[in-house]
């Protein structure tokens, strides 16, 4: 009897564990430095993760860390077609970013080929308000704390079933869109 108790306990803590895992919620995210787009800070619930370029003056290959255990890469697949991403997750996850209209940078369509899901401004002329509205996965609404300034943001994340590693890629795709191309 009590063998099987402490195997039940077992097994709740690893379901409990692997739910949180999934139900890490977005809050907002800054750059590290005022006058630098490569570097910047993300806020999810309790932790501070990072997100930054691999190589120095190159914008087409990221790094990202959401807490100690979930981290990866996020590539143009690419280097001359910005309307193709990846993201590769440390658990095996690959998500794939590309537009949903070729040669018009505006939506984008994100997937892991389980789950996919559209990313578009809110406005059609302007890039300080970014969503995700899905009725089966909900929604991620991501928005700059001041109008025409892309150093912060902040998210609404009421999408619980995404994964971090495609919210990433929401986050990603806003801040890259958003921020002036140097």
């Amino acid at each position: 009897m009590r063998y099987q108790y402490s195997k039940i306990v077992l097994i709740l803590a690893l379901l409990i564990s692997c739910l949180s895992a999934q139900a890490q919620q977005f809050v907002g995210f800054g750059t590290v430095w005022d006058d630098d787009f490569t570097e910047w800070r993300l806020y999810i619930e309790d932790y501070e993760g990072l997100l930054r370029t691999v190589w120095q003056n190159d914008i087409s290959e990221w790094r990202y860390e959401i807490d100690a255990d979930t981290y990866g890469t996020i590539r143009m697949k690419w280097k001359d077609d910005p309307s193709l991403w990846e993201i590769r997750g440390n658990d095996g996850t690959l998500i794939t970013m590309r537009t949903i209209w070729t040669g018009k940078l505006r939506e984008w369509r994100l997937t892991d080929n389980s789950i996919s899901v559209d990313l578009k401004p809110k406005w059609s002329n302007i890039n300080h308000e970014w969503e995700m509205d899905d009725r089966k996965h909900g929604s991620f609404l991501l928005e700059q704390d001041w109008d025409n300034d892309p150093r912060e943001w902040t998210i609404e994340d009421d999408a619980p079933e995404l994964s971090p590693h495609l919210k990433m890629g929401l986050l990603f795709l806003t801040m890259w869109r958003s921020v002036p191309k140097r």
